[in-house]
């Protein structure tokens, strides 16, 4: 598109600050992985195969994401790397298939509040920018607990033995009282 200057010279007007351009996808992907969001969840919720997102997240966290002293860069990074990957991979697509996969990728993940904000930007055409974070509550973060640790009727590593030893003496009481 060119529009003309005041001395009739043809210039080209400047291009269109919307909603999947660079700037706005870099933003989103730092805020994104600066709220915590798993980005190898977001990244299956988007359709990248299991692989590609395993190569991707060894590239920058060589220990992976999923070790106790993982550090909270890696995780953004991780999320950046995932989000690039998919904008990338649909550039092709029409805008609005790729706002529906990654509105219903973030509901699904129950990221609501993300969800919203992501559609309210996408209606009015505008680039998604890190003030759309400011309002979340950036210490949800905090320490990482892997998701294999389990909580058994409420006791937390380090206290099972003394709980069954607990148990045992229950037992060894109510078998004592039984003999009696």
């Amino acid at each position: 598109m060119y529009q003309t200057n005041n001395e009739g010279e043809e210039i080209s007007a400047p291009e269109k600050f919307t909603f999947f351009c660079d700037m706005s996808m870099q933003e989103f992907s730092f805020g994104v992985g600066a709220l915590g969001v798993n980005g190898l969840c977001l990244g299956m919720m988007l359709n990248i195969p299991t692989l590609t997102l395993h190569n991707l997240m060894y590239k920058v966290a060589p220990k992976g994401i999923l070790q106790p002293d993982t550090t909270d860069q890696e995780r953004v990074w991780v999320a950046r790397v995932v989000i690039d990957h998919w904008y990338r991979r649909t550039a092709e697509w029409p805008p609005r298939k790729r706002f529906k996969m990654l509105y219903d990728a973030f509901k699904m993940l129950k990221e609501k509040r993300i969800a919203e904000e992501i559609k309210k930007r996408f209606e009015a055409d505008e680039p998604m920018t890190l003030e759309m974070f400011y309002t979340f509550d950036l210490g949800r973060m905090g320490p990482y607990v892997p998701p294999l640790v389990e909580v058994d009727n409420g006791v937390v590593e380090g206290e099972e033995e003394e709980a069954y030893a607990e148990e045992e003496e229950e037992e060894e009481n109510a078998g004592a009282e039984e003999e009696d």
